[in-house]
Order: structure tokens, then C-alpha cells, then sequence
């Protein structure tokens, strides 16, 4: 990125961006201040018309006092006025152009008497209008608190046919301020712009001899949407759009407006200011397939108490404590039998093992290993990088290699040619190893080019491969697997768990609860904090208490009714962060494990013993990844429930906010249209008489206090759903089924009829 930058007062604050930046005061760009640089002498003359003095801008009310300072003179503002200003505006109010292009956007404004500060053009392209010092007559009460942003749009879907951006927009529908509208969408280019835009106003600047400057601090503390007590963005008109902080849109302060209509993506700019979002591990049916960045507050809530109760309710597949009472470092998420379900990364991260194996008696071995790091300061003041990793087990091997194209780290590791050698070992397709009953293999990823036929090789065999392959949150990494109790009872499940050598979560918040460690070399669970409320809850369903916990005991509180004490107790169990061997490890001590509990789960230790040879193949942590992870020797580590650490990272992220306003009611958004529209005819009638020289000059300050407060366009009902207008494809019973992207409406001569 080159060093692009936009003006703030005069000076320039960094934009990265990869987008041209086109500012008012070059040689021959539009500009508010100077119109005739661009502006056709036809066009002069209407803007003339309107306003004699050639300004559609005013000057803001700051914190302390007004602003009045011409452009010309902005080079000589004090740091206090800076400050000032910035502390001044607090919203940021997003706008559609109705236009082919931004050139276009600033001809209609001028001859109509109003401006904007921004205008995001169909290709990116930045352009600044107006310096953010001024008002821009846009957003109407809301425009001296605010900076205008136009997202250029020809807005109706039959001027798709000569909208230059092609088919890059799709067309969108959605119920804005009390009517369905349908529109054209925004291209990515303007969504990757007005992010980096909006992440400029909210960065801090250095600049020589003075401390870091950031535009509008105000808006840096709230940078959020209108979002309601469910969690969802508000789609109407505001109950107090004036005392609102952060980044709305025109309909949230006028309740005759729709701009910037119901294709804008709020939460796509959200995340993209906040930083890219985690991902859930695997999108459930009964959530709608949603994920973290598609909702907040409360049905964010719901999102993840159905994660918690999936996995309480999958077979085996609890937190901290497994079937048989062992150690289980992880939980089991369960997807539908009948269909692939893809396995997401939940956070950004590398993959640094993999396995890719044929399914076994217990169900699949076949994993993904991802390390994440992020750099804190340490006690001694110094950065310092902490590590924690994610564990992706049971997933589905890959016979062939078809599916690779799917996955993204599969393809970086063996090529998007991929074919299953011939001269294969462990060919996938029903061959048998003899150490595909002891430990896996371990190969050497790392350098694809240095021998990639074996890698393609090892990776089709089975092997565990040692990557280094940089992975996005919700990339997918692979499907969910099988898994079971019994070759012939395996169930689409796919084990979930976080992991680390030092407790770095503990820090993050008061709500974990740390369990005391547990050091011993056998896997049976003997903390009695996690085995009495499961003693309990059994000895008030039958009775008695058990020495030894059976699996149908452990599932029984797990999946027992959500009675309040039953709810906090599993809640409990999800805030712990436990200290123990792995279960992946070889060098736990199973026959020990055996003896503790012989006469309960297993007829002899020898019948074990048979059991213990079916989860060899699961055993990842041999000596050779220990080393080339630097993994702890012994292999103890601190464990997380993965959905309650995804619930408490997400509050450092967009999603998990809350309200942050309150929408108007049904009589204050027809008493707010009713005053905008009475606003506009007020200011028809008064330019009317003004262009016949009739206006008193009582009438021609009121003109210009009109002005000061203009919203940028009527809603004419161009786009609602059964008005009167050339949308005849709405009443289709296509229409009844359709979403954005699947065809496109009717366009150019189609509509020549209407």
C-alpha cells in the first residue's frame, strides 16, 4: 500500500488502503469549496440558482465553541480546536448516491444545494469532497455531529443494465423504516474502502512533538451500528438519533429515508473495523447455520447455549470429565448423519499437524493441529509472544482427491492437482498397515518443494505431517468424522479442544474457574470439585452414590432437564480450566487406569487390553511432533472448554455488544416523516419565491438555516414492494422463493413498456 492519506482539519491522517484517494484539493478534482473546477457551466448556473454564494457547506459547533475557520486557514489550527472537533462529531452517517458514479454524486449534489464529505465510488475509488472540519448538508439535524459518507449506487435493480460496475452487485430486499425495499447491492471494493476509511477516523496518528492524535475519539469508543436489546442492527428510525454514537445510516435519523438501504452489510464493516472474527468450529443446523459475526446480544447468547447443549447432548462428548470417568480434554459437537458438515478454524492460527487416515474400529483419527499466538507484555514490562493451540480430531479422511479443492490448506500442502499416487502404502481405500494398530508415522511437511511426492505420498498413508500453513478464522479445515464406542455404532461427531502449556487464559476473566492439577499418570478423573455434583445429581436419581462413575451416570447429568442448580453446576463445568496428562499422550499410564477400575467398565484388565489397541491409532503425541512442536515432554497442559473460550475472546471482538440503541416508535417515525416532509415543502416554497425575487430577507435566512439542516434525497417509493412502480417481477411466485445472487430481474428494453 502506497502512503495514501485524507484531510482532517487540514492535516493528513493515513488511510491504508489500496483504493485511489481522490481529494478536494487537487488540481482537477470536485471540490465543495471550489465547484467550478468541475462543474460544467449548466451546472454552475443551477447551483447558482440555489445558492448565490456558490457553498454548500457550514461551518460545525464543536465542544467549546463554533468553528469558523475557512479551508484556506485550517493549516494554522491549534491542537485544543483539533481536539475539539473531533470530540464534536460522533457518528458517522452512511448514505446511497442514487448515481452511476462518484463525479456523478458531486453534480447532482452541488445544483441541488447540498454535499458530502466522502463519496466510495463502484471500484473503491475514495473521494473527498469536502474537509470533515465543515458540515456537510446530508444528513439533516444529525449533519453538525456527524461525517457524511455517500456509498455511490444507482440504487434501482432495472439500472443494473447500465450501472460500470457490472455484475459485481446483487440485489437485495428488506423492510427499512416500515416498507420492503428492494435495491442493488455494494460492491466489496466499497466495503474494503469505507473499512479502511472509517479505521482512519479511529486510529491513532503520530505527529512530531505532539502525543498521538486519533480524528474522532468519540467515535473510537462506540464504534458500532445501531444494535437493539436482541442483538440485531436496528432497521428503522432511531428514538434519539442525535444523542446516538457511531456509525448509522440515513433512514436511523429520518424517518422518511431508506438510504443505505437493506443490502448494506453491517456486520461485514463491523468486523472488518474490529478485526476479523472467531469462528464457532462447525455451523449448526439448528442455529440457521449462523456464525459469531452474524449476530449479537441476546441471540448471540442462544447461538451459544445451543453449542453448549450440542455437545452435552452428544454421546461421550463432555467437558472436563469422558465416558468412564477419564480425563477428556475437549467436548463433541454432533452433525446430521446425511450430509458433509464442514469443520471451521475457530481462530486465526497455523496448522502445524495433520493426519489424513482411513477410518478405524472407534471411528477417525484423522486431525488437524492449529497453534495460535498472540504478543502480551510480561511482568518484566517486555513483549512477550503466548502460544495455546486447537485441536480438530475425528474428521472425515479424504479417499481421493476431490474434496482437497474444498479445503484450503489441503490444497497449499499437496497442490491443486492432486492425484493419490499409485505406489501408495496405505492407498485409502480399504488397505491395512500394520501400524495403523500402533503409532502413526511422522513426516516432515514443512518444505513443500523439497520432496513433495512424499509428502502427497505420506499424507494419502496416513502418516501425522508436520506443516507450517497460516489458517483465517472459519477457513474451512475439514469435515466432520465419526466416532463411537463400537465399530458398528459410530455417530458424525467431531472432537473440539483448546489446549496450552501455561494457563494464559486465566488472566483474560474473573468468570474461569481454576481446578486444581492433577499430575498423576493414569487418566481417571479424581477431583472431587468435578466428580460430587455428578454424585449428587445420581444419588437424587437413584439413591446412591458411586466409587466409580458409569458413562450413563456421567451422560445423565449432562443431559439431564435445565432445573436451575442442574444449569449453574454445567455452567460450572464449562468455566473450567483443568491441569492434566493429555489423552492423546502415549505415555499414559492405561493399564494402571485399568486396575483402578476393574469390575466396573471392563470384565478383566486382558479385556482392557484389547480396548486400549482400538485407540492407539488416536494417539497423536509422539516423540517426534513433541519435539518439533516444543511440547512439554511429559505432555501435561492446561485445558479450556473451547465454546466458553470463544464466548469470553468474543467480547474483545464485534459481536458481543450491547444495546446500543433504542428504536422509535411506530407514532414517532410518522411524526418524524411528517416533519421532514413538511421541512421540504417549507424550503420548495421558500426557493420558489427567492427565484422570483419575491423572498423577504427574513425568508432568505430561514432558507439558509434549511439548508444547514438538508437531508441528501426524498424517498419517491421508487423501490417499495407493491407500490406502484415497474417492479412487476415482485408479484411472481418466483419471487416468493428468491435470494440475492440466484438470477437477475428484468433490465434495459425489458422495461421499456412500463
Amino acid at each position: 500500500m502506497s502512503d495514501k492519506h485524507i484531510l482532517f482539519a487540514g492535516r493528513k491522517v493515513p488511510i491504508a488502503t489500496n483504493a485511489n484517494v481522490v481529494l478536494f484539493n487537487g488540481d482537477n478534482s470536485p471540490s465543495f469549496y471550489h465547484p467550478g473546477k468541475t462543474l460544467g457551466p449548466e451546472k454552475q448556473m443551477q447551483m447558482a440558482m440555489l445558492r448565490p454564494t456558490m457553498q454548500n457547506y457550514s461551518f460545525r459547533r464543536g465542544i467549546q465553541k463554533w468553528h469558523t475557520l475557512t479551508y484556506e486557514q485550517l493549516f494554522g489550527i491549534t491542537r485544543q480546536d483539533l481536539d475539539d472537533l473531533g470530540e464534536s462529531i460522533t457518528q458517522i452517517a452512511i448514505h446511497h448516491d442514487v448515481t452511476m458514479n462518484a463525479t456523478d454524486t458531486f453534480n447532482v449534489l452541488c445544483t441541488r444545494g447540498l454535499s458530502t464529505h466522502f463519496t466510495i465510488n463502484y471500484d473503491g475509488t475514495l473521494y473527498q469532497f469536502l474537509d470533515c472540519y465543515h458540515n456537510a448538508w446530508a444528513t439533516g439535524d444529525n449533519n453538525n455531529m456527524s461525517v457524511a459518507i455517500d456509498m455511490n449506487n444507482p440504487v434501482y435493480p432495472e439500472e443494473q443494465y447500465r450501472d460500470p460496475a457490472g455484475n459485481r452487485r446483487e440485489i437485495y430486499q428488506g423492510k427499512i423504516n416500515g416498507s420492503v425495499k428492494t435495491m442493488l447491492g455494494y460492491t466489496e471494493e466499497q466495503y474494503e474502502t469505507l473499512i479502511a476509511l472509517m479505521k482512519a477516523f479511529i486510529t491513532p496518528v503520530n505527529i512530531p512533538n505532539e502525543d498521538p492524535w486519533v480524528p474522532l475519539p468519540t467515535l473510537a469508543a462506540n464504534c458500532f451500528p445501531p444494535i437493539s436489546e436482541t442483538g440485531e442492527v436496528i432497521n428503522r428510525l432511531l428514538k434519539d438519533p442525535e444523542k446516538f454514537k457511531g456509525f448509522f445510516g440515513h433512514y436511523h435519523c429520518s424517518g422518511n429515508k431508506w438510504d443505505p438501504g437493506p443490502a448494506f452489510d453491517w456486520m461485514r464493516v463491523l468486523s472488518g473495523i474490529k478485526g476479523k472474527r472467531n469462528s464457532f468450529p462447525m455451523l449448526l443446523e439448528s442455529s440457521d447455520y449462523k456464525n459469531l459475526s452474524e449476530v449479537g446480544g441476546k441471540l448471540l447468547e442462544e447461538l451459544f447455549l445451543s453449542y453448549y447443549r450440542n455437545a452435552e447432548f452428544s454421546e461421550g462428548g463432555w467437558y472436563p470429565i469422558g465416558a468412564n470417568q477419564s480425563w477428556h480434554s475437549g467436548i463433541h459437537l454432533s452433525a446430521p448423519r446425511d450430509k458433509q458438515t464442514q469443520v471451521l478454524s475457530m481462530m486465526e492460527g497455523t496448522i502445524v499437524a495433520v493426519r489424513n487416515v482411513e477410518t478405524v474400529d472407534l471411528g477417525d483419527p484423522s486431525f488437524v493441529l492449529i497453534r495460535h499466538e498472540r504478543e502480551e507484555i510480561g511482568s518484566d514490562g517486555k513483549p512477550e509472544k503466548i502460544y495455546w493451540y486447537s485441536l480438530y480430531m475425528h474428521l472425515e479422511p479424504m479417499h481421493d482427491a476431490t474434496k482437497l479443492h474444498a479445503i484450503p490448506w489441503m490444497t497449499d500442502l499437496l497442490g491443486s492437482d492432486a492425484v493419490v499416487p499409485d505406489n501408495v502404502i496405505y492407498n485409502m481405500k480399504g488397505g491395512k498397515l500394520s501400524y495403523i494398530k500402533g503409532l502413526p508415522r511422522t513426516v516432515d511437511g514443512t518444505v513443500i518443494t523439497k520432496n513433495p511426492d512424499e509428502i502427497l505420498e505420506a499424507f494419502f498413508r496416513g502418516d501425522i505431517l508436520l506443516v507450517n500453513l497460516p489458517c483465517q478464522a472459519g477457513t474451512p479445515i475439514g469435515y466432520v468424522g465419526r466416532f463411537g464406542t463400537s465399530k458398528g455404532d459410530l455417530e458424525r461427531q467431531v472432537h473440539i479442544e483448546v489446549f496450552s502449556e501455561d494457563n494464559i487464559f486465566q488472566r483474560e476473566n474473573a468468570g474461569w474457574n481454576i481446578v486444581e492439577g492433577d499430575t498423576s499418570e493414569f487418566s481417571l478423573v479424581r477431583v472431587k470439585r468435578i466428580l460430587k455434583p455428578i454424585q449428587e445429581h445420581n444419588a437424587n436419581q437413584t439413591g446412591r452414590v458411586s466409587a466409580f462413575l458409569k458413562s450413563s451416570e456421567i451422560q445423565s447429568f449432562f443431559m439431564a432437564g435445565s432445573t436451575d442448580p442442574l444449569a449453574a453446576r454445567r455452567d460450572a463445568f464449562r468455566r473450567m480450566i483443568c491441569f492434566h496428562r493429555s489423552e492423546w499422550s502415549p505415555l499414559m499410564n492405561w493399564t494402571r487406569t485399568a486396575i483402578q477400575t476393574v469390575g466396573w467398565q471392563w470384565e478383566s484388565e486382558t479385556a482392557f487390553g484389547e480396548w486400549l489397541l482400538l485407540w492407539l491409532p488416536f494417539q497423536w503425541l509422539t516423540k517426534e511432533v513433541t519435539s518439533a512442536l516444543d511440547l512439554p515432554a511429559k505432555h501435561f497442559f492446561f485445558t479450556f472448554h473451547p465454546i466458553y473460550l470463544l464466548q469470553q475472546l468474543n467480547m474483545t471482538y464485534a459481536g458481543d455488544i450491547a444495546q446500543t440503541a433504542e428504536e422509535a416508535s411506530d407514532s414517532e417515525l410518522e411524526n418524524n416523516a411528517s416533519e421532514m416532509a413538511a421541512r421540504v415543502a417549507e424550503l420548495t416554497a421558500l426557493k420558489h419565491k427567492f427565484q422570483n425575487k419575491e423572498a423577504t430577507p427574513q425568508e432568505i435566512e430561514r432558507i439558509k438555516e434549511l439548508y444547514q439542516f438538508m437531508d441528501d434525497h426524498l424517498d419517491d417509493k421508487r423501490a417499495d414492494i407493491g407500490a406502484d412502480t415497474r417492479y412487476d417481477y415482485h408479484q411472481s411466485k418466483a419471487f416468493d422463493d428468491w435470494a440475492p445472487g440466484e438470477w437477475r430481474p428484468p433490465t434495459g428494453k425489458s422495461f421499456e413498456s412500463f
